[in-house]
């Protein structure tokens, strides 16, 4: 097996990171993770979060934020995945520079999109294609994420999200979430193939649905990765062939009552290694 590094989604623990980073990270890495995707910064400074996660012995390889906190515009508003977090993922900071400083002294390689769920526009279009050069010049590497309304959305006949891989330059990776693809009733080994490329970070996301998996207008639950309906035994190995991520990270949005979060990225780790060892 080739060497692979699994990283831990953030999103399932912005309570336990807004109440603890230091020890929501040391717990993490106890897990066996080997870095983390940051969601939010919780008005820390960059080297309180690089500081906590070299105590932790994880690496922050990722982050999101959006191209208006970045370009340090008015944001776009339309109804997203954040909720009452959205102050959490503000930059520190008046100007681009400042900006974009704070990203790099966590000690990120990638920065990943945040986006509304709005139709497209020029100007959101042009902001990406700024913020990925920005990126750039900074030594970093700017990715887009997809969620399920990439692909429930229809514009001019294609989905969004070949809209916007169409339309920002390659500087621009894409971040491919293979489980909310399905969810948003596209398949994700097109995905892969179209943009293999492009790739360099896959999300192993996991959900359960009744009937059709693909159906995207049913109801749907979340699990670890493994436990759900996603075919990880014809994603995985297709993954490292024509990809070999750098990073899988075992995207989990959400623990339901009387499960532990811990637990469960525990189970999608064991289960992601496991599978790489037959690739």
């Amino acid at each position: 097996m080739r060497e692979v590094k699994i990283g831990a989604p953030g999103y399932i623990l912005l309570n336990e990171m807004a109440k603890d980073m230091e020890g929501t990270l040391k717990r993490v890495a106890a897990l066996g993770f080997d870095g983390i995707e940051i969601t939010g910064f919780f008005g820390k400074t960059a080297q309180e979060i690089r500081k906590a996660c070299a105590k932790a012995g994880i690496e922050p390889f990722g982050c999101f934020v959006s191209a208006t906190e970045i370009l340090k515009k008015e944001p776009v508003t339309g109804s997203g995945n954040w909720g009452d977090f959205a102050c959490a993922f503000v930059l520190p900071g008046e100007t681009q520079r400042e900006a974009l400083e704070y990203l790099k002294g966590i000690g990120l390689e990638y920065v990943g999109l945040l986006t509304p769920n709005v139709p497209l526009t020029e100007e959101m279009i042009e902001d990406m294609r700024q913020v990925s050069s920005l990126v750039g010049e900074y030594g970093m590497k700017l990715q887009y994420h997809n969620h399920n309304y990439e692909f429930i959305n229809m514009e001019n006949g294609k989905y969004r999200m070949d809209l916007v891989m169409e339309s920002v330059p390659e500087g621009l990776l894409f971040e491919p979430d293979l489980g909310w693809m399905e969810i948003g009733g596209a398949f994700g080994e097109d995905m892969i193939r179209k943009y293999a490329n492009r790739i360099e970070i896959v999300h192993l996301k996991d959900y359960y649905r009744m009937g059709n998996p693909r159906e995207w207008n049913k109801e749907y639950v979340f699990r670890p990765t493994g436990y759900g309906c996603v075919q990880w035994e014809k994603l995985i190995p297709l993954c490292e062939e024509l990809v070999k991520p750098k990073w899988y990270v075992t995207d989990h949005d959400k623990s339901y009552e009387g499960c532990d979060i811990y637990e469960e990225l525990k189970m999608s780790l064991d289960f992601v290694k496991n599978s790489l060892r037959y690739c």
